[in-house]
């Protein structure tokens, strides 16, 4: 009579055989890893920046104590490519933006942006003006860069929206 032996294979790894792990072990370890890899997606795409609201003209500074002089280093990249010869920081505003959704910045009464990160330090910005949308851009932002929207106004004198990076 033959003898049969259930089971006997289950509890010793015989040489050559590979051991399986059980199933939950590697359904908690891939688990692990795609929360990980989220976390680390997500925090890579915070970013921390500041958004100015400056005011450009040829005139000397009016007597408003509201408005201040821009820094060197964005008064001379703003001469650089416009016209005027005094830029003043009406409004400044520092932010996170993260890849849960756009963050909504009011600059002034009249002036509104809209940022979202799109991750790699892209970002898409919105600039409001009363209420409408006046432009869109879609841009990657560097440390030390800036990102720069302008229109004209009344008496030869143009606004701008200064975006860069938060330097660390």
């Amino acid at each position: 009579m033959n003898k049969v032996c259930v089971g006997a294979s289950l509890s010793q790894n015989k040489p050559g055989m590979k051991k399986l792990i059980p199933f939950w072990q590697f359904a908690l370890t891939t688990a692990a890893f795609f929360v990980y890899s989220d976390t680390v997606r997500c925090a890579s795409a915070d970013l921390e920046l500041q958004a100015q609201l400056v005011w450009g003209t040829n005139n000397d500074k009016p007597d408003d104590p509201k408005l201040k002089d821009v820094d060197p280093k964005v008064r001379e990249k703003l001469r650089g490519v416009f016209k005027w010869k005094n830029y003043f920081e009406v409004n400044r505003q520092s932010f996170t933006v993260t890849a849960a959704g756009p963050k909504k910045v009011k600059m002034s009464d009249l002036c509104q942006i809209e940022v979202q990160s799109l991750g790699n330090s892209s970002v898409e910005l919105k600039l409001f003006g009363q209420g409408k949308m006046v432009v869109r851009k879609t841009q990657k932002i560097k440390a030390g860069e800036l990102l720069v929207l302008a229109g004209d106004d009344k008496n030869d004198t143009a606004w701008f929206v200064v975006l860069s990076q938060v330097e660390k």
